[in-house]
């Protein structure tokens, strides 16, 4: 028999919490409980963020787990990657990897910049922005140029009203409680949402139909297509539909929120001086900088970093299912048992991040961390395949705005976060005021 780390008895309570304060949210478990704990449910659930723990879980066999919540295949697809397991997974990760490494992801720099700025310049002196809706609306577009190929303003246009109608019928209460998932003669939010899954879907294959019969283009969809295993196997038309979902499930909003709360982060009265030490750092590279060359600047890398640690994405994203029995910190946790990184209590350890509350990027030029300390985008074999191109996409543009634009917080009042599907983002939208252009 193997044994459980101690936790509370119901889930209730912590769901309540995660609801009102999503980053916060664990830290009162592992005080009262420690690290491991146990969150109750069918299965349980057992998180840690102890690097120890981390590593126990991210360096075992990958074959050792299965997803732990195969049901989100009704949102993101039945073969999405993240749903994947096995040889199945391994298969579809070697096919998707090769549009996302680094050299694919500078060539999509110039894309990313030429968008920014044309978002950028139609901002007003004196307008105020709800930076959470124009950067979604920004990486959406992206999205709709890097990775479906689609560039032309009618067929961006309708896609981006597709996309954006079904990512934002995922509400939370549907991701996490699958007994309301139920249509009511077609009149609930259920139904509303799988009439928006039918419409994006038959979208969706009317694209992958067109690349098909185009040939080889520089999109992320096309090099999906033209994608072989070694036996010369290609993906079907529906695996590449759920992974093109999952692609914009899993990045467009988050990238967006990430930039956003960086954005609320540097604007903070008490991260002036950052915020002045990164202006400083962009000045430096001249009027015009190549796309690389920014991504490159090692401040900004440090404020991209920090602000991912500090405002952690999901507080334990993508849980796993044991298929045997694992040790994690002296438990030995039976088969059938669920586990996951607690990103929100790894990210605020003081030992590992003293004064862990503040924003700091400092912190990583002083010293690098293991993947067992700082995993925004997870770790191991499945850490999110789309990181190289998130993390660029938010250098980019943070960037290319700062560079050129003053901007302030519209509001000084703290902004704890709020759940927004599967993703902890401002509460407030982060509203701020254009002041101006630089100079």
């Amino acid at each position: 028999m193997g044994t459980l780390p101690p936790g509370p008895r119901t889930s209730i309570p912590s769901l309540v919490r995660y609801m009102r304060d999503p980053i916060g949210c664990m830290q009162p478990l592992t005080q009262k409980y420690g690290d491991p704990f146990c969150f109750p449910g069918k299965p349980p659930l057992v998180m840690t963020g102890d690097p120890a723990g981390i590593k126990a879980i991210y360096t075992a066999d990958p074959d050792t787990f299965e997803p732990l919540n195969q049901d989100l295949g009704v949102f993101i697809g039945p073969r999405s990657l993240i749903l994947a397991s096995g040889a199945p997974h391994k298969r579809a990760r070697k096919l998707m990897m090769p549009p996302f490494q680094g050299a694919r992801m500078r060539a999509y720099g110039e894309q990313m910049v030429r968008l920014a700025e044309e978002r950028a310049a139609t901002f007003q002196v004196g307008q105020t922005v709800t930076m959470s809706d124009v950067l979604q609306e920004l990486s959406l577009a992206v999205i709709l140029q890097v990775v479906f190929g689609v560039t032309e303003r009618a067929g961006m246009d309708a896609l981006a009203k597709l996309l954006l109608e079904f990512t934002n019928g995922i509400s939370p209460l549907l991701a996490l409680f699958p007994a309301l998932r139920r249509e009511f003669g077609g009149i609930g939010p259920y139904a509303r949402f799988l009439g928006r899954r039918r419409r994006l879907h038959a979208a969706l294959d009317e694209l992958i139909k067109k690349g098909r019969a185009t040939g080889p283009r520089e999109d992320i969809l096309s090099l999906l297509l033209a994608a072989r295993t070694e036996d010369g196997e290609p993906m079907d038309d529906d695996e590449i539909r759920d992974q093109l979902i999952l692609l914009v499930v899993a990045g467009h909003e988050t990238t967006a929120i990430a930039i956003a709360w960086a954005l609320y982060a540097l604007h903070r009265p008490e991260n002036a001086a950052t915020l002045g030490r990164l202006r400083e750092e962009l000045a430096s590279l001249g009027p015009d900088p190549e796309p690389e060359k920014l991504g490159k600047l090692p401040y900004l890398e440090a404020v991209c970093n920090e602000t991912l640690r500090r405002f952690p994405l999901a507080p334990a994203p993508a849980p796993r299912k044991l298929l045997r029995p694992l040790d994690v910190m002296g438990y030995n946790l039976p088969a059938g048992t669920g586990v996951v990184a607690a990103i929100s209590v790894a990210h605020f350890r003081e030992d590992v991040y003293p004064e862990p509350m503040r924003f700091s990027p400092e912190r990583f030029l002083d010293r690098s961390y293991s993947p067992f300390e700082f995993l925004p985008y997870g770790g191991g074999a499945r850490r999110c395949l789309g990181a190289a191109m998130a993390s660029y996409e938010m250098k980019l543009v943070l960037g290319t705005w700062l560079r050129r634009h003053r901007l302030r917080l519209a509001s000084s009042k703290p902004d704890n976060g709020a759940v927004r599907a599967a993703n902890a983002g401002p509460a407030s939208g982060v509203k701020m005021i254009v002041e101006g252009p630089l100079g």
